[in-house]
């Protein structure tokens, strides 16, 4: 069964009354849903809490000075196999307060027990899930309880409940979508009797109103009858119609025969007196015919133009201007007073969307009925004026004007108010047109002449042209924009990406602002709102993961084809865009490269075995000032206990400390050291191709990879362009820049190798291990655990 727009069919009706039942049996199966999903990925995500929490408490101990902590990798790695969130934790003691970890996490509010206890709570502005749990510990004093406090944002947990939501609501709805076609099924063959009559109907001729025959089921009686009822007084109006048209059409020809009939009259007329009289009659007569026949095309013309949608800016002013001069030509206004009044309305302010041909037709109607209806000696005045966002057109006369009484049906058509002057009943009807076909109105009302004011009115069109154009006109210097990049990447190495990035964005200038890692790190830390940069960049992953585990950064969307691989990237905020793998830089004057050890062990055997020759002469990073030396220092302590053997071997040949890579391989270049260890592999191979001193060895057992990372902040004034940046310098063009004009080494490898470390790279690739970006990076970065890997690092190099 169809229905016309807007309309029900009973079919439709009964099969909505039984999808509402469904729906609300959806809804309370969705509630229970919704709370088993929730509940699974809590306990699935609290898992990772609770082994975390535990494996924390497992290190911690009684120091002398009390309760102490060795925040175990593990439990760092255990936290990352949620990829997605930021974490937060703290230990602390009830009698000593807090040990280590974030201050300010929210309390559990319950005492500390040995099992463990989750809550919800917010944190640093986002939503976070905590496990609280304790151990008690002997301590000289007697027991006492350590506490941990572990928390993960709940991004992770929220995909996965609606995850498990909506594959169980649409498996529910296909169920109901089967029920519901059953139910569609029934229904259709229950009213198949009003198909049946509906058929009838629409193969009936147009002129067939007999009544429809049958016998309908009970139900649909009532029905049956108000239809056959229906068809009956259709057909008594179709012939008041009928009869209505014929009496029109005989009133037309009646006009046009009374025409004719006077034109013949002044034909046959005897003299010249009489032939003038029926001569004037027919005048008169053919005075109103035409005028009907204008009005109509006039109105047929207005309709046609609002629908084309012929509407452009234009100047009121000017238009009326014109459209008056032209008016005056009119015989009839020669003993009329017609005035133009626009004193109220500002330059510009005049400006509407409109349709010049239409407006000009509307002020000509209202000005022929105020001459038509009014006296002889008439007075009008045309107005224009401003009311805020609205221009009004106003026709104001000295005539009888239209009463309160009549003017809800004065723009009716074919509707004539006045009784002493014969009219078409179509001029306010064009006006009124005209005005809805500008997105304004009409308003009638008494002129303070003592006639009709007639005003149509417009929505004011608002133009910053003005504005637009100062801008365009505006020096390039004054439309540049600036793009401030923090980076601890030497600024001759991002020249080349810079100077190409502002060449593609014409107007766009790029400020670079160069740290030490460290000092980056501690920069954005203490940073003011408004000196926020636009993207920052950094070797050091672990205090980028640390900056965007603090909630600065934005979420970036990067197509899948330049996004970096998954040990590369980080919450859809941390991206990194280079491959730099950790290199031994050594003096080719006292080494060749088949000398020197394949590994680690080999490594530290090789240092014991030439401690003479090497004392003095082995440098490495200085790791209390340099961020890239921390964090390869700590991912080598992870991968077995050879870093600490190789560490108390350089303790004993007396290594030297150095900042950054640069310094320690141009203390190789001149002889200083001998060896520079965990040097970067991209840096330490651009000084060698112009150093032929200075050569680059791999380890065969593992070679630490680091990548260079970009992220934007939140708070960045333009971030949109720190996002164009980065991806500037992870699509093809920019990873092809880095490989041929800088010394950095892009993490999409290009296509064929032919830089020497490249060769190395392609090589050795099985030996290079990535360190992974996330949470585990965190670990060496808490307060306790760092200040106990440098002490326990100066003391394998014999300096307490």
């Amino acid at each position: 069964m169809t229905t016309e727009p807007g309309g029900r069919s009973l079919q439709r009706r009964l099969l909505a009354s039984m999808a509402a039942g469904f729906v609300v049996l959806l809804l309370l199966i969705s509630l229970l849903l919704w709370a088993y999903a929730r509940g699974a990925a809590n306990r699935t995500y609290d898992l990772l809490l609770a082994g975390a929490a535990l494996a924390i408490l497992e290190r911690t101990s009684i120091a002398p000075e009390g309760p102490t902590v060795d925040l175990p990798h593990s439990a760092m790695e255990i936290l990352a196999l949620n990829p997605h969130d930021r974490v937060a934790y703290r230990v602390f003691s009830p009698q000593h307060g807090q040990i280590t970890g974030t201050e300010g996490l929210p309390e559990p509010g319950r005492a500390l027990d040995d099992l463990p206890y989750f809550y919800d709570a917010n944190f640093g502005g986002a939503s976070f899930r905590f496990v609280s749990q304790g151990r008690r510990l002997t301590a000289p004093e007697g027991r006492e309880w350590v506490g941990v406090q572990i928390g993960q944002t709940v991004e992770a947990r929220r995909a996965q409940q609606w995850s498990l939501f909506l594959n169980g609501m649409a498996g529910l709805a296909a169920v109901s979508l089967i029920g519901l076609g059953f139910v569609w099924l029934a229904i259709r063959r229950s009213l198949a009797p009003l198909r049946q009559i509906e058929t009838e109907l629409r193969h009936r001729e147009p002129a067939d109103l007999s009544r429809v025959e049958g016998t309908p089921p009970r139900e649909i009686r009532g029905l049956f009858d108000a239809i056959n009822d229906f068809i009956a007084r259709l057909g008594q109006s179709r012939a008041l119609t009928e009869s209505f048209i014929a009496d029109v059409a005989h009133q037309t020809r009646t006009s046009l025969s009374a025409l004719q009939g006077h034109l013949s009259l002044a034909t046959d007329a005897p003299n010249l007196d009489q032939m003038r009289a029926r001569v004037s009659k027919a005048d008169r007569q053919a005075q109103r015919t035409v005028r009907l026949t204008n009005q109509l095309l006039a109105n047929a013309m207005v309709i046609h133009r609002s629908d084309q949608g012929s509407l452009a800016p234009l100047a009121l002013r000017s238009l009326v201007r014109d459209t008056l001069a032209e008016q005056l030509r009119d015989s009839r206004l020669r003993h009329i007073a017609l005035s133009f009044e626009d004193e109220g309305l500002r330059n510009g302010h005049d400006r509407i969307m409109g349709d010049p041909v239409s407006i000009r037709e509307a002020l000509r109607n209202l000005i022929d009925n105020a001459v038509r209806h009014g006296p002889v000696e008439n007075t009008i005045t045309v107005g224009l004026t401003e009311h805020g966002d609205e221009v009004w057109l106003s026709v104001e006369d000295a005539g009888p004007g239209i009463s309160e009484a009549d003017l809800p049906r004065a723009t009716q058509r074919f509707t004539s108010i006045s009784t002493e002057t014969a009219g078409s009943g179509l001029g306010l009807s064009i006006v009124s047109a005209v005005a809805k076909g500008h997105a304004g109105r009409l308003e009638l009302g008494r002129s303070p002449l003592g006639g009709l004011r007639a005003a149509i009115v417009f929505p004011r069109l608002i133009v910053l042209l003005l504005c637009l154009l100062g801008i365009s006109l505006a020096p390039p210097a004054a439309r540049a924009e600036t793009l401030s990049i923090f980076s601890a990447t030497d600024g001759p190495a991002m020249a080349p990406l810079i100077a190409a990035f502002e060449e593609r964005n014409p107007g766009v200038r790029v400020s670079y602002s160069e740290f030490q890692t460290v000092g980056l790190h501690r920069a954005l830390l203490d940073i003011s709102p408004g000196l926020v940069p636009d993207l920052v960049v950094s070797s050091a992953m672990d205090l980028q993961v640390d900056l965007v585990n603090r909630g600065l950064a934005r979420q970036l969307d990067i197509p899948d084809e330049l996004r970096p691989p998954d040990w590369a990237t980080w919450r859809s905020e941390l991206f990194g865009f280079t491959f730099e793998p950790a290199a031994i830089a050594y003096d080719r004057r006292l080494f060749d490269e088949e000398d020197l050890p394949r590994s680690h062990r080999d490594l530290a055997s090789f240092v014991r075995d030439n401690e003479t020759k090497l004392a003095g002469r082995i440098g490495g990073y200085d790791l209390r000032g340099s961020g890239i030396g921390y964090l390869f220092a700590t991912q080598d302590s992870i991968q077995g206990p050879q870093a600490q053997r190789l560490t108390e071997a350089f303790g004993r040949a007396g290594m030297r400390r150095y900042c950054c890579t640069s310094q320690m391989v141009a203390a190789t270049a001149s002889g200083e050291i001998a060896l520079a260890f965990n040097a970067i592999g991209s840096y330490a191979a651009a000084f060698a191709s112009d150093t032929p001193e200075v050569g680059l060895h791999f380890l065969d057992d593992y070679n630490l990879v680091m990548t260079r990372t970009g992220f934007v902040p939140k708070a960045a004034t333009r971030p949109d362009l720190g996002a164009r940046f980065l991806l500037f310098m992870l699509s093809d063009d920019g990873q092809r820049l880095l490989t041929e004009s800088t010394p950095l080494i892009p993490i999409r490898p290009p296509g064929k190798a032919t830089a020497p470390i490249l060769q190395k790279i392609d090589n050795q690739r099985s030996s290079f291990l990535p360190i992974r970006l996330g949470p585990g990076l965190l670990t060496y970065l808490d307060e306790l655990k760092r200040e106990q890997f440098l002490s326990g690092w100066e003391a394998s190099l014999g300096k307490q």
